[in-house]
């Protein structure tokens, strides 16, 4: 008797007066937020009775902000609202301000299935709160031309070839890494190379990487510089030190990462060879053949009507697409809508071991195969004693108040399988002998 105890629980939910879904959200930290710091914006969402498919949570932007939507699934859980028990589930998304100054949500439209008549499927339109915040520097950093927040900084060099045998003519490289923990790579400032006369510098795009968690946090930012320096003439040369500031978030303090000067004498080359200027076209190669400028014409001739062509064979493609399009699309639609589709969604979620989705594929499933029936009637009228256990588990797994959260669902999707098998069988042999029963095995 208590196997079905989740069943009564829901068809006693399903009676319950139709009201709208509640959105709430809220930021952590809410103030004293500094620039580059982590800011979560948790959005919950509630429904009553239940939902019927994920609630439709946009990717949005910011000026001046990177927001990041974490990869792992939202949480699920449950309120009272009134007196009224509601589902919830629930997002968080991460931001990150990149400067100083307010920073205000802009309008985040979510899009809710829930069962508001069940078992029918209501989809409402929500409209998450309002929140801003304000993000700053402390005053110790606040004279620096920019702001790099991290609890540790490393910055390494690599010079290749060494410099131990550099001549003139040569060109020697150097790659600069610096990576800063928890931070973003974007605040990570660029570098200024310089070199005294006899250095000739080329720069590089940087390459400037991150790793985050499944959630958005961010492990390190890395940024490397590559500069290419090219010894012009013998002698001695001395490039100066490289330092850069940084906010350590553990000291409060101001710190600075450095890269001592370096020294290198560069020798004499005597197979260096000074540049020439680009040779210049005599008479002769000025001359353009008259048999060379025919042999264009004709090519560039057929190079057109090789393209005439080509538009021609788009275009007949083009008209067949437009005709055949409305077809496939209407039969692709007619397709998706169908019974056995709708229980083609329903077996991959069972397989996927995702409560939530199983149970909205299964009431949209019972609403295509008994049609004017509700679930609570489907479930009493004509499931079989085993799948009426299987879909207790799965409703005790998602709202009961001692249900279990390990549910799986090979053993379901076995079950339905079973009693789709009889319930066909029974239809049509039901539709041979010219009368539309239900299906009930």
């Amino acid at each position: 008797m208590k196997r079905f105890l989740p069943i009564i629980f829901l068809c006693t939910t399903l009676h319950v007066a139709a009201q709208s879904p509640v959105v709430r959200a809220h930021l952590e930290p809410s103030q004293n937020i500094m620039v580059g710091q982590p800011v979560k914006l948790i959005v919950s969402v509630f429904v009553p009775n239940y939902f019927t498919g994920a609630p439709d949570f946009p990717e949005f932007e910011m000026e001046n902000a990177v927001v990041v939507m974490p990869q792992d699934r939202p949480e699920n859980s449950n309120t009272q609202i009134g007196d009224a028990k509601y589902f919830g589930i629930t997002q968080t998304y991460v931001i990150y301000p990149e400067q100083t100054g307010d920073f205000h949500l802009p309008t985040i439209k979510l899009s809710v299935p829930y069962a508001k008549t069940p078992p029918q499927t209501t989809t409402a339109q929500v409209v998450v709160p309002s929140l801003s915040f304000r993000a700053d520097v402390p005053a110790a950093a606040r004279d620096l031309s920019y702001f790099l927040p991290t609890t540790q900084l490393t910055i390494a060099e690599k010079w290749s070839p060494s410099l131990k045998k550099v001549r003139a003519g040569d060109t020697v490289e150097r790659t600069v890494t610096i990576t800063a923990s928890k931070t973003q790579a974007m605040l990570i400032p660029p570098l200024q190379f310089s070199a005294p006369d006899g250095l000739r510098i080329y720069g590089s795009e940087p390459v400037v990487r991150e790793q985050k968690t499944p959630r958005g946090d961010f492990i390190y930012g890395q940024r490397v510089e590559t500069a290419k320096y090219y010894v012009e003439k013998p002698g001695g040369y001395t490039l100066p030190a490289i330092e850069l500031q940084w906010w350590n978030l553990n000291t409060h303090r101001l710190a600075t990462a450095s890269l001592p000067a370096i020294s290198f004498q560069a020798a004499a080359n005597p197979s260096l060879i000074a540049e020439l200027p680009p040779p210049q076209p005599n008479a002769q190669t000025m001359q353009a053949p008259t048999k060379k400028a025919a042999i264009h014409w004709r090519r560039n001739a057929l190079i057109t009507l090789q393209g005439i062509l080509c538009l021609a064979v788009i275009f007949l493609c083009y008209l067949v697409v437009r005709t055949l399009a409305p077809h496939a699309i209407a039969l692709r639609k007619k397709q998706q809508q169908s019974e056995g589709a709708y229980f083609h969604r329903l077996i991959h979620a069972a397989k996927k071991d995702d409560a939530q989705l199983s149970y909205g594929c299964l009431l949209q499933w019972f609403v295509r195969v008994y049609p004017n029936q509700s679930f609570s009637d489907v479930v009493a009228l004509h499931i079989t004693p085993d799948l009426q256990a299987q879909i207790s588990e799965l409703t005790g797994s998602l709202y009961a108040e001692t249900g279990s959260s390990q549910w799986t669902g090979r053993s379901f999707a076995k079950e339905l399988r079973q009693f789709r098998a009889t319930a066909v069988a029974r239809k049509t042999r039901a539709q041979t002998h010219g009368s539309l029963v239900g299906l009930n095995p």
